[in-house]
């Protein structure tokens, strides 16, 4: 069985940690970015089979991460799980068009939510 990896984009290092630490002990391997541009970086080495995006971040956000990974064919397929702190005040039908599959709102998420969307989005 193949390990799957994971892909973290957040600049709330101590949530992007924590999930990072539920995440390995689930099985997968875990790669993390604190920006968009350490993202796009981090996509092209890693080639992750998931990612986690915050789409409120200093410098370019996520929904121009989110444009620059779907502009890429090679990584058009790679799903992409949203966990922002303003879950409601973010167009769901943008990011649909982006192939998100999932968005969770730091707020109210229970850190163990972050596995079980991955597990879902893998499938």
């Amino acid at each position: 069985m193949k390990i799957r990896s994971v892909l973290i984009i957040d600049d709330d290092g101590w949530l992007a940690g924590e999930f990072s630490r539920r995440l390995t002990q689930a099985g997968f391997v875990v790669s993390l970015a604190q920006n968009a541009l350490e993202g796009i970086d981090a996509v092209d080495t890693y080639h992750p089979d998931a990612i986690i995006l915050d789409i409120f971040m200093p410098g370019p956000n996520g929904i121009v991460l989110l444009h620059e990974l779907r502009s890429h064919s090679d990584l058009a397929h790679v799903p992409v799980i949203v966990c922002t702190n303003s879950a409601a005040d973010i167009p769901k039908g943008n990011l649909t068009k982006y192939g998100v599959t999932t968005v969770l709102d730091k707020v109210s998420m229970h850190p163990d939510d972050i596995v079980a969307a991955v597990r879902k989005a893998l499938t």
